[in-house]
């Protein structure tokens, strides 16, 4: 694992880069996830940027 700047990376996610950043967050048992590009500068982010909540997710398996 590598320490990112939003925490511990998992070794296998960091062979692949990606140009998302996330933030998850969770409150009253209800995680939160809102992912936004990494290099956004202040007026991109305040516009380009998606959120979801935990029943918005599938496992991988559950999809292939």
């Amino acid at each position: 694992m590598h320490d990112s700047q939003m925490g511990v990376t998992p070794e296998s996610t960091t062979e692949r880069t990606s140009s998302l950043q996330h933030i998850t967050v969770e409150q009253d048992d209800v995680a939160v996830c809102t992912m936004f590009p990494q290099y956004a500068d202040e007026n991109a982010a305040a516009t380009q940027w998606i959120t979801a909540t935990a029943d918005s997710f599938v496992s991988l398996e559950a999809r292939q």
